[in-house]
């Protein structure tokens, strides 16, 4: 893995101040033939320290595939570092984070995707989104995993899944989810599409008493989305 951060950033921004006054006690030495003005290296410095506030803090690269992805800085409405700060939270979830562990099929990433449906509320956003990313990358024998965990925190929170869904406003993550849950979710399931979209339903709804009538429709959409993924899958 590899990480722009805040630290980068600041040692770039040293260097920089560094060549700047470099730059102008060279203008003034009569050593020096070829002199680099104030001007130009003030224009330097706005350059590199523009360059420096576009780069994306953290970045995890795909030890697989060199696919980059950028990782939050926030989860759940909190500083990643108060997750990876935190010693109850799972230290595969945090390796996964810092780029020291990848998913694949394996029993690490079974018990690192089990955690999403953990009840404890302040740790759970951070086990989602490992979840979440686990998803976006899953490809071939991977992509057996993610489906069973996802559903199981989609039944157990189905208010907490809508709102999250329905943050990303592209329709990607609904899309990903409804998938992978089609793909790979539904071992426990009669894979009848009537039955499938039924049971989804009755269960989300029962865990979801508070749910307002648009909360419901969004469920019975979902419920039927993974359906109609299946029967192309089939």
């Amino acid at each position: 893995m590899v990480y722009i951060t805040s630290e980068l950033k600041t040692e770039s921004m040293k260097f920089l101040l560094i060549l700047l006054v470099t730059c102008i006690a060279c203008k003034n030495s009569t050593q020096i033939n070829h002199k680099i003005s104030a001007d130009s290296a003030a224009t330097l410095l706005q350059k590199v320290l523009s360059d420096s506030n576009n780069l994306s803090t953290n970045i995890w690269i795909d030890r697989l595939n060199v696919q980059k992805y950028s990782l939050p800085d926030s989860i759940g409405g909190k500083p990643v570092s108060f997750y990876l700060n935190n010693p109850n939270i799972d230290p595969i979830a945090k390796a996964l984070y810092r780029g020291q562990f990848r998913p694949t099929d394996n029993d690490s990433t079974t018990a690192l995707l089990t955690n999403v449906t953990t009840s404890d509320n302040t740790l759970r956003p951070f086990y989602r989104w490992c979840l979440d990313f686990t998803i976006s990358i899953s490809d071939g024998a991977l992509a057996e995993y993610p489906g069973k965990p996802a559903l199981k925190y989609a039944l157990a929170f189905p208010k907490e899944f809508l709102n999250y869904i329905n943050k990303d406003i592209s329709g990607r993550r609904f899309a990903r989810w409804t998938s992978i849950i089609a793909y790979s979710g539904l071992e426990d399931y009669n894979r009848n599409k009537f039955e499938v979209e039924k049971e989804i339903v009755s269960k989300m709804i029962s865990k979801c008493p508070s749910c307002e009538e648009e909360e419901k429709e969004q469920i019975k959409k979902f419920a039927k989305e993974i359906c109609a993924v299946l029967k192309l899958q089939n």
